[in-house]
């Protein structure tokens, strides 16, 4: 199968095309920031991969790609992330709405077969609004922002496309995808203050310690979001994704225990995200399992850091 992968120089989708490619199918990569992670995180080691520089809301230029390569399946990954569409709602609208509209067009214009969104954990809002325990994957969605907003409108935009024009689609609500080669956003911070600048010797501090995070394995992100490309869709649009969920205090003494010496502490306070959910479906509907811990997460990414000294 040939698969077109947007956001593909982004940390997400730089694991989803090595995962691709190590399982023999044809990928064509699209972003439009190179190299990004692309070349870091090793996602091309033989050179086969197609590398074009594009922004997914020009609709032309996808269509193009599409016919020029036979595209058969999407994964859908580029977009504004959370702090940065605060700070551009603008953009946020281009490329969160704009350009995950466009994605679909490809399935109801060009045939595309199969066609997976990033949506977010961030749909489901402050945990107050839900009862304790993990979020059941139709738990009611509440936009307090325009990134939200965004994604929640992917989602049902999706659903829409599905039962007017029969395009298959899903989307899978990332939470904090992690790992080595993670550059920007939330999880980059986290990486660089609870390895990097202890393996440097330098203190490390992160917020929220009375929060908890939805820690998801970046091997485990990319596998869900290529095992959501080979099913069909049924009555389900959207998935929970769930890694390993800890508290911040956990991850600090995680990060404490490979890293004994080290000056490692959470600042007070909590985020306004849900971060536990259940993925019943997504597991019954894929197979997905999330097989790293986040002892094992953050041990290979620090020791990919010491091998890349």
């Amino acid at each position: 199968m040939t698969y077109l992968v947007t956001g593909a120089s982004g940390f997400i989708g730089s694991y989803v095309v090595k995962q691709l490619v190590s399982e023999g199918e044809q990928v064509v990569a699209f972003d439009r920031n190179w190299p990004g992670s692309f070349d870091l995180v090793g996602a091309d080691p033989g050179g086969s991969v197609p590398r074009i520089a594009g922004d997914v809301v020009d609709f032309a230029q996808l269509v193009r790609v599409v016919n020029d390569h036979t595209v058969e399946s999407v994964i859908h990954l580029a977009g504004e992330l959370h702090a940065r569409s605060a700070d551009n709602p603008g953009q946020c609208i281009q490329s969160n709405i704009v350009g995950t509209h466009n994605a679909l067009e490809l399935g109801r214009l060009l045939g595309v077969r199969r066609i997976v969104t990033a949506s977010s954990a961030a749909v489901f809002g402050h945990p107050s609004r839900h009862p304790a325990g993990p979020i059941a994957n139709d738990a009611r969605l509440h936009a307090g922002d325009v990134y939200e907003a965004a994604k929640i409108f992917g989602e049902s935009e999706g659903e829409y496309y599905f039962n007017k024009f029969g395009v298959d689609n899903v989307a899978l609500r990332v939470g904090l995808a992690y790992g080595y080669g993670c550059r920007i956003g939330w999880a980059a911070r986290f990486v660089e203050e609870l390895i990097e600048k202890p393996l440097r010797g330098e203190p490390g501090r992160v917020p929220w310690a009375e929060s908890s995070m939805n820690w998801t394995y970046i091997y485990d992100a990319a596998d869900a979001f290529v095992r959501a490309s080979k099913v069909k869709t049924t009555d389900t649009f959207a998935y929970n994704l769930r890694g390993d969920p800890r508290t911040i205090a956990d991850t600090v003494a995680v990060a404490k225990a490979l890293l004994p010496d080290a000056d490692i502490a959470a600042d007070p306070g909590e985020h306004n995200w849900s971060q536990d959910f259940d993925d019943s479906l997504l597991r019954a509907a894929t197979g997905y399992e999330a097989k790293w811990t986040l002892e094992q997460g953050f041990a290979d990414t620090l020791e990919k850091l010491r091998a890349a000294g």
